[in-house]
């Protein structure tokens, strides 16, 4: 008789946990204060013993359901939270080397993201599919059956809903330029993707802006844009990052609103001041910045690191009205902060002065 997984949860329910800051690793991340060893014991057993049960539960079709993929999210999310900054890398490790880690991987988006890593060309698949499900639809038969209920399952969950959000909060942006600059309002998208606040912008769709100009570091993402919208609605460009923090974008002009939905993230405190002053730079008076950035609290941070192979530099409030107040001093913008309704992304806003 096969075993099946607990009917209590193994971890918390609540999926609104505190982080203690970021993880060192791989690129340079805040470090979180070290655990005690027993912390550790204590976290890798918690592990292990998610592991065994979600392995167990996923490969019996007659135990797999939504609260098992909730269980993996908050039970990777508490571990992370509690095994300190090594301990963490030490428990991805132990993720990798688990069967449970194929069983995930049967769902697409999960598997792709893990073999795009973050900064190479072909990252773009990590986001063709996340905050627009519809934009790159399966074909029957594509996924396992187990992959289908793991497809159903991210997407009800809170980073998708916060991903949508996101794309509908930059399509409104857009929308509200094309209605101040009635003449046609210029646009700049830094690290476009496949630019799916445009699907969801009137002006777009209308087409009401003056230019829309997409900039990414992975030409997939550009030749994606042309494709879906075609050169003469949209310019989309492919360039490096670095040619963005040493002012080369500021060839293409000045624009009525600029924004980024994810280079943030990809930033390094200072690599992201240099960015923010060298954008500011290049809005015309009464101009607009928007900046989203994860915040350190998504439920989902684990499963991001860990199956997804996703590391996001995680900002909260302070940190953004950190980068975006020197800004502010230097060149007289004003701020605001806002959370999209999940709380997961904060959005940073400058204006320059009219």
């Amino acid at each position: 008789m096969t075993d099946t997984i607990p009917r209590q949860p193994i971890f918390s329910a609540s999926r609104r946990m505190p982080f203690f800051g970021l993880v060192d690793r791989i690129f340079n991340r805040s470090p979180r204060p070290n655990a005690a060893p027993e912390s550790n014991f204590r976290a890798f057993d918690r592990l292990d013993t998610l592991l065994a049960n979600a392995h167990r539960a996923l490969s019996d079709p007659e135990a797999r359901d939504a609260a098992v993929f909730e269980e993996i999210v908050d039970g990777l999310a508490e571990v992370r939270t509690h095994a300190g900054a090594q301990g963490w890398i030490a428990a991805v490790n132990r993720v990798r080397r688990h069967p449970l880690l194929a069983l995930m991987h049967q769902e697409d988006l999960m598997r792709r993201a893990f073999h795009a890593p973050t900064g190479t060309a072909g990252d773009i698949v990590r986001l063709a599919a996340m905050d627009d499900p519809t934009v790159a639809p399966r074909p029957p038969g594509a996924l396992t059956e187990l992959g289908v209920r793991l497809r159903e399952w991210l997407v009800a969950g809170t980073l998708m809903q916060s991903l949508v959000n996101r794309a509908a909060i930059l399509a409104h942006a857009i929308d509200a330029a094309a209605r101040a600059v009635p003449a046609g309002a210029e646009v700049l998208a830094l690290q476009c993707g496949v630019l799916s606040e445009a699907r969801l912008s009137h002006a777009v769709g209308a087409g009401k802006l003056g230019r829309l100009v997409a900039l990414d570091h992975d030409f997939r993402a550009t030749e994606a844009v042309e494709h879906a919208f075609g050169r003469a609605q949209i310019n989309a460009i492919h360039t490096p990052t670095y040619a963005l923090l040493n002012g080369a974008a500021s060839a293409l002009g000045r624009f009525d609103l600029i924004y980024s939905a994810a280079l943030f993230e990809r930033l390094d405190t200072r690599a992201a001041a240099q960015a923010l002053a060298a954008i500011y730079a290049m809005l015309k008076p009464g101009g607009r910045i928007l900046i989203a950035n994860l915040a350190p609290t998504l439920p989902e941070a684990g499963l991001l690191e860990a199956v997804m192979n996703w590391w996001p530099i995680y900002r909260g409030a302070e940190a953004l009205t950190d980068l975006g107040g020197s800004i502010a001093r230097a060149g007289g913008a004003t701020t605001r902060l806002t959370l999209e309704p999940t709380d997961n992304i904060f959005f940073l806003e400058l204006t320059r002065p009219a």
